[in-house]
């Protein structure tokens, strides 16, 4: 036999570089299936909700004054019609309570006809 030529080299490059690029091609596919990507992206989601999670609960814990005034906030937030009902009625109570009792109504008197008066 004799010695490769240029071209057998190149040709046999040509071959080890599609070798290398059909299982990258390979990995590609099975990295990027979409399985495999929700999978990887639920993951990442449920890690970063964990450390939020905690993060929350430590500010929590720091700060338990304001964690009560912001959940009296978002109550007060949330029932701001019934509060407002409730505001109403003792006003509307209030106001009938201090009003005076009405006076009675006196009938305007009925004059006789002319032909019944007595005369003086």
């Amino acid at each position: 036999m004799s010695e490769p030529t240029a071209l057998d080299r190149a040709e046999a490059r040509a071959a080890d570089a599609r070798a290398r690029m059909t299982a990258t091609l390979g990995a590609l596919q099975t990295r990027l299936a979409p399985r495999n990507v929700a999978q990887e992206a639920i993951g990442r989601i449920n890690d970063t909700g964990a450390r939020a999670l905690d993060a929350g609960v430590v500010a929590a814990k720091r700060h338990p004054g304001k964690i009560a005034g912001g959940i009296a906030l978002l109550a007060a937030f949330l029932g701001r019609r019934h509060i407002a009902m409730l505001i109403d009625t003792a006003r509307k109570s209030r106001r009938d309570r201090e009003k005076p009792a009405p006076a009675a109504r006196v009938e305007p008197a009925k004059h006789p006809p002319r032909a019944e008066r007595t005369e003086r």
